[in-house]
């Protein structure tokens, strides 16, 4: 288990390793937000979609749209500021890139597939 840095009340962490044959990721977190008992289990996607031996979990993308939906929320009413205004575009910029991530992906043939894929340029 590996704790992460967070900016709430909460203990966060990756509950496996980071896997080398799948993008050297974590596909387990958990957030504890009240007792011992209070931990919300988030597992991702691990492995190519629709193959056996893959697990079934949520995406990157998930995740995004949830906390897109709640700052646009904060937004309409009374917690309306700029740190929530700068935070909504930096969630839906993030949204973009990884939109751009599958279109390539399955341009290049590789969406839901342990491969790689070409970008313009690399981080």
């Amino acid at each position: 288990m590996k704790a992460l840095p967070n900016n709430a009340p909460t203990n966060v962490a990756a509950l496996d390793a980071r896997d080398p044959l799948a993008g050297n990721a974590s596909h387990a977190y958990g957030i504890q937000f009240g007792g011992p008992k209070d931990v919300c289990h988030i597992p991702f996607q691990h492995g190519p979609r629709g193959v056996v031996s893959s697990t079934p979990g949520v995406f990157d993308d998930d995740l995004l749209a949830i906390v897109q939906d709640r700052l646009e929320g904060f937004q309409l009413g009374p917690y309306a500021c700029t740190e929530n205004a700068e935070a909504l575009k930096a969630v839906q910029f993030a949204r973009e890139a990884l939109g751009q991530r599958v279109a390539r992906r399955i341009a290049q043939g590789v969406l839901g597939a342990n491969a790689t894929h070409t970008s313009e340029t690399k981080a």
